[in-house]
């Protein structure tokens, strides 16, 4: 059976320098290879948040990241090796890669 994995991003606001600030949510039922993997993938990254279902092995990992506009957060967002989706400001969700 594969592993059940999850991994959205939201732009939570852009800063006074006009710096794009996104989260990234990675969710589910992760083994340790793919968490390493992820945590590779995810250097320039700060882990912000962490969690996980009491009943379960449904972990959640936050992180944050700044980047400089638009254009920067989706050349990243593609070449990232996992599935990845945006959620925008309606909650409405739309996969990037």
């Amino acid at each position: 059976m594969e592993n059940q994995m999850t991994i959205v991003a939201w732009k939570q606001l852009i800063d006074m320098d006009k710096n794009y600030i996104y989260k990234l949510q990675v969710e589910g039922d992760i083994s340790s290879r793919e968490k390493k993997k992820i945590l590779s993938e995810l250097k320039g990254w700060t882990e912000v948040g962490y969690g996980w279902e009491r009943a379960g092995k449904t972990e959640i990992c936050l992180f944050s990241r700044t980047f400089q506009d638009k254009g920067s957060w989706i050349k990243w967002a593609k070449q990232f090796p996992f599935e990845l989706s945006e959620i925008n400001k309606n909650g409405k969700t739309k996969k990037i890669n």
